[in-house]
């Protein structure tokens, strides 16, 4: 068994910040459910930080059945036909994922990855993998940076070392990748939050930066939201559509009107997958869990109109590789609909914010006025980029980092 280590307790301001972290009980939560995963009862029952939990080293390892498996699917791949000249306007166009699909089966070395990947130091706390870059100054900022779908803890790697005077925590979300989702309805952006609070908690760190785009967004504005005296500041590159501002349309402004029209433009031709997720994923799930090419199909889909410009094929398959591996694709999609039926209504959020505006989609989502943002949250930074979509942290990778280093330099 691999060795463990305690979590270090820092002084009282630790304390009073994360003793009794997960007292309140979840029950009152947004509709969240009592149920541990094991079934003993309430979080409340069982967590306390307080007692030291424990965080044990991990290391990836892909066993070579799984992707010799991986291979000889996708050389088995039914291919449908397509519509002649239809480009993407009905999906994944069809030359575009052969293509993709070729270099997966051919190209792409997933142990090249895997061994870059352990170089970095890799943990597990409460079913929760994460990967923790202290700064070599031993004074970093502490700043937690959460993913979105279908992304995965892969997109802020390149950052990494742009973070040097940081204390970096990247955690997998709940369900992707290799992050346990308890078997229960209900984990959304409130029960995810108190997940990461206890985490950083359990890490020693009492007062800390969080940042985040997509469901990591959502996640982030509900844990400054829940514990202000924790959270120094947030950085955010989207808004979550169920945490815009509820605005009475004889109020909205003429800018806040064109950016909600375009939204809504914007709903009509993309927002397929949000209604499926958010009401069968199980079924979807299915397909996409038994055929690689399926999921490539699906995912890649997002990656390519959802970005300013697509990543490489080689991150793709490594994004495509880790939910295939990990068969997390029907467990990722679960925060759709955690989300839907346990939904969190999200109040003023006075917690410094800084948000960074990439609003270059190859399918245009809008530019939201800082306006709008401000009707939800304290903006204090506000910058809008000449380039990147919806993946910023992955787009514009330095551009991110940059950020995080201005904001954060002004609120230690």
């Amino acid at each position: 068994m691999a060795p463990r280590w305690r979590s270090k307790r820092f002084g009282g301001s630790w304390k009073n910040r994360c003793d009794g972290v997960y007292r309140r009980r979840f029950g009152s939560m947004g509709g969240l459910p009592t149920l541990l995963p094991d079934g003993r009862g309430s979080v409340a029952a069982q967590l306390i930080i307080g007692n030291a939990e424990v965080i044990e080293p991990f290391r990836i390892n892909v066993a070579d059945g799984a992707l010799d498996d991986l291979g000889t699917r996708l050389r088995q791949t039914r291919w449908p036909e397509q519509v002649p000249g239809v480009g993407w306007t009905q999906g994944t166009e069809l030359k575009w994922l052969q293509r993709l699909v070729s270099y997966w089966m051919h190209q792409f070395d997933w142990r090249a990855w895997e061994r870059r990947l352990n170089e970095l130091s890799h943990f597990t706390w409460e079913g929760i993998h994460f990967v923790h870059q202290r700064a070599a100054s031993g004074n970093g900022v502490p700043l937690i940076l959460t993913h979105g779908w279908p992304g995965s803890f892969l997109d802020y790697m390149e950052m990494l070392p742009m973070l040097e005077h940081f204390d970096v925590v990247v955690p997998s979300l709940p369900g992707y990748g290799f992050s346990a989702r308890p078997p229960i309805a209900g984990v959304n952006y409130r029960y995810v939050s108190e997940r990461w609070h206890g985490l950083m908690c359990a890490l020693g760190y009492g007062r800390y930066g969080a940042s985040g785009y997509d469901f990591g967004s959502g996640v982030t504005t509900i844990l400054a939201l829940d514990h202000p005296e924790s959270v120094m500041g947030i950085q955010i590159t989207t808004l979550e559509s169920d945490l815009a501002p509820a605005v009475d349309e004889l109020e909205l402004t003429d800018a806040e009107r064109s950016y909600l029209a375009v939204s809504r433009d914007w709903d009509k031709t993309e927002r397929g997958y949000s209604a499926i997720q958010s009401t069968k994923p199980q079924t979807v799930g299915y397909g996409l869990n038994d055929s690689p090419a399926g999921l490539a199909a699906y995912l890649g889909e997002k990656w390519y109109s959802w970005s300013d410009s697509t990543p490489s094929d080689d991150f793709l398959c490594a994004t495509l590789t880790l939910y295939w591996v990990t068969q997390t694709i029907t467990s990722s999609m679960r925060d759709y609909w955690d989300n839907r039926w346990h939904p969190v209504d999200a109040t003023y959020v006075g917690t410094p914010t800084a948000f960074g505006v990439f609003s270059h989609e190859t399918v245009p989502e809008g530019e939201p006025p800082r306006a709008y943002l401000e009707r939800l949250y304290n903006i204090q930074r506000w910058t809008v980029f000449p380039r990147g979509g919806h993946f910023a942290p992955v787009e514009e990778t330095a551009a991110v980092a940059g950020e995080l280093k201005a904001f954060f330099r002004d609120l230690r």
